[in-house]
């Protein structure tokens, strides 16, 4: 482990005392699309010092920015680890990032998360968290220089033409096994009609969740499946819900699952797949809704 890990590493642990006691001054607010599976753990946020919700800076100002954002405990509200150098913030029915955006996704087993901050063109900071040790790592520089090195392997020409141009997104975090996960990567010249360069990328985590080594990549439209993207809103609206409705949803899936499993026709199977994520995802927008207004 190189001295740069070392210190992530050494940072991710102190920090969960530091965020106890800034957290005891700011109310903790909660990203409540971002609950695991279980229902256990989500991203939420706070600001220190002297700030005000009406005029809380971008998470470019990172100089005394007095925003933090946390993994927390969603009953207790106990802070498991903060993010390190991570200024994002969205106010209820309030003030929110114009062009900045969070996108997340958990493990099955509710222990590891992918978090991906976006700005307007690019992919600012992507967190990779194990809440069991508890650590949290900033992999984007990573994940960067994977991407580039497939591009450069696979169109040459073009890369080397518009490398110093291009702007990097990722996207679609998924993870395919214990220990491996995926994203989509996208590099774009903004406000010019080239085309893009999409990517997905497979990674396999490695030394105790503190560094990742690419294992493939393979080109990619840029979008997802069908069938994935209904796994990633059932898996949300799974987390959101007591345990009493979370046994319902899994005995109400079963039963869909058989009538999806008895069409024949793929057209009228991608419909019937539409359907029902669209139906998921309206129900996880009432519940996010209503504890939002309920400040919950």
């Amino acid at each position: 482990m190189n001295a740069f890990r070392r210190l992530e590493l050494t940072a991710a642990f102190l920090c969960v005392g530091i965020a106890s006691a800034v957290a005891e001054k700011s109310k903790l607010y909660v990203f409540w699309d971002t609950v695991s599976p279980d229902g256990k753990y989500a991203i939420a946020w706070s600001t220190t010092g002297e700030a005000t919700l009406d005029d809380l800076p971008s998470p470019y100002e990172t100089d005394k920015n007095p925003v933090a954002n946390y993994v927390i405990e969603v009953a207790s509200r106990e802070i498991v680890v903060q993010l390190p150098e991570s200024h994002y913030w969205d106010l209820y029915g309030g003030p929110h990032l114009n062009h900045f955006s969070l996108e997340t996704v958990w493990s099955e087993n509710s222990r590891s998360m992918l978090a991906i901050y976006d700005s307007r063109w690019s992919t600012d900071e992507v967190f990779l968290i194990d809440v069991s040790v508890p650590l949290a790592i900033r992999i984007e520089n990573h994940l960067e220089a994977s991407f580039k090195q497939a591009l450069k392997s696979t169109r040459g020409s073009e890369y080397s033409k518009y490398k110093d141009s291009l702007e990097i997104t990722f996207g679609s975090p998924w993870f395919v096994a214990p220990g491996r996960f995926y994203v989509s990567a996208n590099a774009s010249i903004p406000k010019q009609e080239n085309p893009d360069f999409n990517f997905g990328l497979y990674f396999q985590i490695e030394n105790g969740g503190t560094s990742v080594t690419l294992l493939k990549f393979e080109p990619s439209s840029g979008g997802e499946s069908a069938d994935r993207s209904l796994n990633r809103t059932y898996r949300k609206l799974h987390g959101l819900l007591s345990a009493a409705a979370q046994k319902s949803l899994v005995e109400e899936e079963r039963a869909w699952l058989i009538k999806r499993d008895a069409i024949k026709s793929e057209q009228q199977k991608e419909a019937f797949i539409a359907t029902r994520t669209q139906e998921l995802q309206s129900r996880i927008q009432n519940i996010v809704e209503a504890r939002e207004k309920g400040g919950r």
